[in-house]
């Protein structure tokens, strides 16, 4: 069922489903919402307990003007896991929701019991500088709308399904989030990504889409307990576009690396 609470003042909206262990934080990316992974809340709420995050700034959350940061919507999720007596969850995010889970596992090394990285820009390739570049300058610009449509374009494949849906999660962001958001996430990945990488203890599996958008070389180097799979068929939103094969692998993940805690 759909909740709210309030941090600070900041509404924070929330799905949670189910009863037992595993246990679950689903996050969605930049521009999502809760309905990005709908199709995982349905499946893992029959096997255990789920909380589906609405970051600050998305969806049915409030979205004041303020920074925005991957540092901030990881202390949002963590309040509202411990007030909803989530406990070392497997932690599943989205693209930008992957590189809060790192951020959590640092930050709390006995939160999660692991990580579920989809399609994570994390230690981006050099490729994607002048891409992001790009972008942010058309986000900051008068044509908000027709970059967001750009971006959704460039992250799916011409055969998913679920572009419109997407675009229209995106376009339902405001201006101000989606930019301060996007201007947060390269300093992160200069300067934090490695650390997290480094200090995260738990078992990581990511799952990667059609195009990279992560160093998995360095990252393995930096997390040497990192499991990789790779989706087929979709663009950067498999959670929507391919939930039988993301579930599938986590599940498989959790019965082959993740330790319950009891």
């Amino acid at each position: 069922m759909t909740m709210k609470l309030a941090r600070e003042g900041i509404q924070l909206s929330f799905d949670i489903a189910g009863k037992g262990s595993p246990q679950f934080l689903f996050v969605h990316g930049l521009g999502g919402d809760r309905t990005h992974f709908a199709p995982q809340m349905e499946y893992f709420g029959r096997h255990g307990r789920a909380l589906n995050a609405e970051l600050r700034g998305h969806g049915e959350s409030d979205k004041p003007h303020q920074d925005y940061s991957i540092e901030g919507f990881a202390e949002d999720l963590v309040w509202l896991c411990v007030r909803q007596e989530i406990t070392n969850p497997v932690i599943v995010g989205q693209s930008m929701g992957g590189n809060m889970a790192l951020e959590i596992a640092a930050r709390y090394p006995d939160f999660p019991a692991g990580l579920v990285l989809l399609d994570s820009g994390v230690l981006f390739p050099a490729s994607a500088g002048a891409v992001f570049t790009s972008y942010l300058e058309g986000l900051q610009g008068p044509n908000f709308a027709d970059e967001v449509r750009k971006i959704v374009a460039d992250s799916c494949l011409p055969t998913d399904r679920c572009h419109a849906h997407v675009e229209q999660t995106f376009l339902a962001t405001p201006q101000h989030v989606l930019v301060s958001t996007f201007k947060s996430l390269f300093p992160w990945d200069v300067h934090r990504a490695g650390q997290c990488a480094q200090a995260c203890r738990v078992p990581v599996l990511y799952i990667e889409a059609a195009h990279r958008l992560a160093d998995l070389d360095r990252l393995g180097a930096l997390c040497p307990q990192l499991v990789t799979a790779k989706a087929v068929g979709s663009g950067h939103f498999l959670s929507l576009e391919v939930p039988e094969q993301i579930n599938a692998m986590i599940d498989r993940f959790i019965s082959l690396y993740v330790r319950r805690r009891e």
